[in-house]
């Protein structure tokens, strides 16, 4: 049974790394489009696993030399990727990847979620039963502001609550939906940025979960949770696609206080 699932294995991996081959093989490496070359590693067999990495690092090495004539390139790039795969065993230490707790109440860790958020560059996913804490709200601005995509999810009592900063990152350009239930509530507390980074736990973002609540936040690089997380916000993002925020233009109730004290990271502005 082992060796027949280890062929399996093979069978799906040997798969992937053709279609990937097919698809880089047929562009310029310079005008492959990063976008879709990211959604394409979303859907790697075991890419958890390391002799997975080595066989998909080995076809992108293959690919760029039969796009070689040179026999002097084709040496150095044989010599590049003995160098790029002792870097990457090192760099899959557990021991250097982001495992990492917090817990509250803690005003600096209440800064250490919006300096997580702050490093966002591609783009942030973030599932909040509700979001009252100003520092927080404008961490997730300022990488909207900066073009990182952001798409947010939100329980739709909460986003109309006094002192929700809901409505107003919405104002701003954000795109934010809700569910839509009269009994049910959207209860999940996580943020994904850029595919690499899982951040979740019991923590709502909010100021008394900052400053009085029990609360904790379990941060992660684990490929297997970043998945199992990111499937689910597409799907709720799916099932909610006919409640998005709408927002009040005579409300302006965000503008005086998003003009207040600066936070600790506001630099990155």
């Amino acid at each position: 049974a082992p060796l027949n699932q280890m062929e399996h294995k093979n069978e799906k991996l040997d798969l992937f790394c053709s279609a990937l081959k097919e698809y880089v093989s047929g562009e310029e490496f310079g005008d492959v489009d990063q976008e879709k070359y990211e959604e394409m590693f979303e859907h790697v067999p075991y890419k958890n696993r390391q002799w997975a990495g080595d066989a998909i690092l080995d076809t992108l090495f293959e690919a760029a030399g039969e796009k070689m004539t040179d026999d002097g390139d084709k040496e150095i790039l044989e010599k590049l990727k003995g160098l790029v795969k002792t870097y990457e065993h090192e760099a899959k230490d557990p021991a250097s990847s982001v495992q990492e707790t917090l817990f509250f109440p803690s005003e600096d860790n209440v800064q250490t979620l919006c300096e997580y958020i702050m490093t966002a560059k591609r783009n942030l996913r973030i599932c909040v039963f509700t979001l009252t804490n100003n520092d927080i709200a404008r961490a997730v601005l300022n990488r909207h502001n900066e073009g990182v995509k952001v798409q947010m999810i939100s329980d739709d009592e909460c986003a109309k609550a006094k002192g929700s900063d809901i409505e107003y990152l919405a104002s701003k350009g954000i795109d934010i939906r809700t569910d839509n239930s009269e009994r049910n509530h959207m209860h999940n507390k996580f943020c994904i940025i850029d595919n690499d980074v899982l951040l979740t736990g019991s923590f709502n973002w909010t100021v008394q979960a900052g400053k009085g609540n029990q609360e904790n936040i379990l941060i992660t690089d684990q490929p297997f949770y970043i998945h199992e997380y990111k499937e689910e916000f597409k799907r709720l993002w799916a099932e909610f696609s006919d409640n998005e925020v709408e927002v009040d233009q005579h409300r302006s109730r965000g503008k005086k206080r998003y003009s207040r004290k600066k936070a600790k990271w506001n630099n990155h502005n």
